[in-house]
């Protein structure tokens, strides 16, 4: 640590930036930390991308799908560590047999670096099987947008009968 401070201070950085940087790489390191140990029941949301770059999405459910029961997802998008990124756009479309409740659409602005954003979604299955919540994240960072979609599979069951 105080090699990096002076090898940070002999190549004209101030102490301050050095500092700031540290701060930056410990809260993105306690972040990741945080998030590791809070969500063991989350499940990562399939991607056709295998990287994590520049963001990943995992999920949970409060409970079993049920047709007809608003159910409640509680969704984690995970930055890249060190990645800064200016905006990100978050958009659901949900399958044929899905209702999303709560809205479409979240925008996140100017995330601090390595920053894990946390939504909640309300969906109501609509009917028995196999059903999908799709998520595109439109990410914006150094002046190039990529974009990212993932996919929430729901095993929606039938209600039981009173």
């Amino acid at each position: 640590m105080l090699g990096t401070a002076a090898l940070l201070s002999g190549c004209g950085a101030s102490k301050d930036e050095a500092r700031a940087q540290h701060e930056a790489r410990t809260a993105a390191h306690t972040d990741a930390a945080t998030l590791a140990a809070t969500d063991v029941d989350m499940v990562s949301a399939v991607s056709a991308v295998a990287s994590a770059t520049p963001v990943s999405l995992k999920f949970r459910l409060s409970d079993p799908p049920l047709v007809g029961q608003a159910l409640r997802l509680e969704l984690a998008l995970v930055q890249a560590p060190g990645l800064d990124i200016e905006s990100m756009l978050v958009s659901l479309q949900p399958s044929d047999g899905l209702q999303v409740e709560s809205g479409h659409i979240v925008e996140i602005q100017a995330p601090a670096v390595g920053t894990t954003h946390h939504i909640d979604v309300t969906v109501r299955p609509q009917e028995p099987g196999l059903l999908n919540l799709g998520a595109t994240v439109l990410v914006n960072a150094g002046g190039v947008s990529l974009t990212r979609n993932f996919s929430i599979p729901l095993i929606a069951a039938p209600a039981p009968q009173p």
